[in-house]
């Protein structure tokens, strides 16, 4: 009976020890650093200059574009406000390949390619230098920004970039000249034919997306880059 004080005394501190240590545990879990999304789609509309507005072939720009990612493979998708056309690229990050697309009216035709051909849109940044400025921040659509500017040496141009890892996955931008950036563009702008294209972000989606998404469709045509670039060229001139 003289020893039960003593029992009580090392039990309590055996309790005290073990709830110290379930605290101290949680206190030094790592912070959670796995993307909101992984995988979905990111919807924008696109802008121009009021220069470019007023040309009689402005109502042929796209109005639209689609970004759709996940581990290894991503899809962007312009599209014209009158259904016109539309032009994808897709690229497969696991297969070191990538497809151009096009359809104009009833045609449709792709090139496919080896990824490390980096796709024509961006033809006109990838001369571009990436400088972050990750301590410069803001809300876009309910996730955490950071910004980067792409300085481009034509004209001392530069691009602003809003970009957040919170949507992002291994392979986000690789092949393109936003590669270093760590994290889905969510506010951003590109040239093609030296227009300027500003994009502006309507949505986030998370959701699991069809394999489909990233496969070209059995009605597209063989063509070749030329033809693609020159059709377009048309469209989008300078």
């Amino acid at each position: 009976m003289k020893q039960r004080p003593r029992f009580i005394l090392e039990s309590l501190s055996l309790c005290a020890l073990f709830v110290f240590l379930i605290i101290a545990g949680c206190k030094q879990q790592p912070k959670q650093k796995t993307p909101v999304v992984s995988q979905g789609v990111v919807n924008y509309s696109i802008s121009y200059s009021p220069e470019i507005k007023a040309k009689s072939y402005s109502f042929l720009l796209p109005e639209e574009m689609q970004y759709f990612f996940r581990t290894g493979q991503e899809r962007i998708s312009f599209a014209g406000d009158l259904g016109i056309y539309t032009l994808d690229f897709i690229s497969n990050h696991q297969t070191d390949s990538s497809a151009t697309l096009l359809k104009i009216i009833n045609k449709k035709m792709y090139v496919p390619a080896s990824e490390s051909n980096e796709l024509f849109i961006f033809q006109q940044l990838k001369e571009g230098k990436v400088v972050f400025e990750k301590d410069t921040t803001r809300n876009i659509l309910g996730y955490r920004a950071q910004k980067a500017i792409i300085k481009l040496p034509k004209e001392n141009n530069e691009i602003i970039v809003w970009y957040t890892p919170e949507i992002a996955t291994p392979t986000t931008n690789k092949n393109t000249p936003f590669a270093k950036i760590p994290g889905v563009m969510l506010e951003y702008a590109i040239y093609f034919n030296d227009v300027l294209f500003t994009l502006t972000p309507i949505s986030v989606i998370g959701d699991t997306l069809p394999e489909s998404i990233f496969e070209v469709p059995g009605d597209y045509q063989t063509s070749t880059i030329q033809e693609i670039e020159q059709t377009i060229s048309t469209i989008i001139k300078k």
